[in-house]
């Protein structure tokens, strides 16, 4: 059972295969800190609310948790960033607060799904900030097909269809395209299997069998 069991394969998979570039929390997933450089982004609570707010941080976005040591530093995104988000409004800022709750709201993550159905008429005034306001779909699609689309699709962020996806090929059209920095597709190219990437994306959202706190009871009787 344990070989399916995200919570024990997930970091030793990201172990293995995902942190000679990336971090989580600052080691490899299970506790121990590479010797190389991080190269790309640091991945625990990725597309939590609280990760997106810091990549739309001017400051924090060039860091190496985020864009700071792949070849997007210089790119479209870190640049709208640095110049045009370090200039909103109080009025653009609360839309762009709204936005990220959108955004997260698109992962469906376990650990976020009282706060997402609480919050849903901000996440519809979020949704309508990324397809109207921010300028988000100059660059990305959002529900809503755009063959211009020079960056990743939006839609489905983060969710464990998205997740898998990227995964398996993160130069696919959908995300990078011809963009990509050094991610491997590691399903196309047969580095993981179907079964491992499912176990990674899991762990990373979070989402692994827990049993309930009336069975764990029952058990303890």
């Amino acid at each position: 059972m344990l070989r399916n069991d995200p919570l024990t394969q997930g970091p030793k998979l990201f172990a293995q295969k995902c942190a000679s570039c990336h971090r989580y929390d600052g080691h490899d997933g299970t506790g121990r800190v590479p010797k190389g450089l991080q190269s790309a982004s640091d991945l625990k609570n990725f597309a939590t609310r609280e990760w997106l707010t810091g990549l739309l941080e001017p400051e924090k976005i060039v860091t190496t948790n985020y864009f700071g040591a792949t070849a997007l530093r210089d790119g479209k995104m870190q640049k709208f960033v640095k110049k045009d988000v370090a200039a909103y409004t109080p009025e653009q800022k609360e839309k762009l607060r709204t936005a990220i709750i959108a955004l997260s709201s698109e992962a469906q993550l376990k650990s976020q799904l009282a706060a997402d159905q609480r919050d849903t008429a901000l996440i519809e005034q979020g949704r309508a900030a990324i397809q109207n306001d921010l300028r988000c779909t100059d660059c990305h699609q959002f529900h809503k097909k755009d063959e211009d689309a020079t960056a990743p699709d939006l839609t489905g962020y983060g969710s464990r269809r998205w997740l898998i996806s990227f995964i398996n090929n993160a130069a696919h059209e959908e995300f990078y395209g011809k963009h990509n920095d050094r991610m491997p597709a590691f399903g196309s190219s047969q580095i993981l299997t179907d079964q491992q990437i499912a176990l990674i994306a899991d762990w990373l959202r979070g989402s692994w069998y827990e049993p309930s706190t009336q069975m764990a009871t029952s058990n303890g009787e």
